[in-house]
C-alpha cells in the first residue's frame, strides 16, 4: 500500500514520467529504513514474547512437579 501511494505522489508532481534510476534508487533506500524499523520492532516483540513462553514454562514445570509429588505422596501412603 505505501508504494502505490509513492506511485501516486511521484505522478502528480511529474505526470507520465518514467522512473529513473535516481528515483529508484531513492525509493529502495527509503523501503530498506521502514523494513529495518519494522524488523527492529517485530525483534523486539519476539523477545517478549519468548520471555513470556519462558516465564510460562517454569510455570508449567512447578506445576507438574507438583502433581507428580502429590500422586507419589498418595501412593506411598496407600501402600502404608
Amino acid at each position: 500500500m505505501g508504494t502505490q501511494r509513492r506511485n501516486q505522489e511521484i505522478e502528480e508532481i511529474m505526470p507520465n514520467a518514467k522512473p529513473t534510476a535516481a528515483t529508484v534508487h531513492t525509493e529502495l533506500v527509503r523501503h530498506e529504513t521502514e523494513c529495518a524499523e519494522r524488523w527492529r520492532t517485530n525483534f523486539k516483540q519476539l523477545d517478549k514474547l519468548e520471555s513470556s513462553m519462558n516465564s510460562m514454562k517454569v510455570w508449567l514445570l512447578g506445576g507438574l512437579t507438583t502433581i507428580a509429588a502429590s500422586l507419589f505422596t498418595i501412593i506411598v501412603r496407600g501402600m502404608l
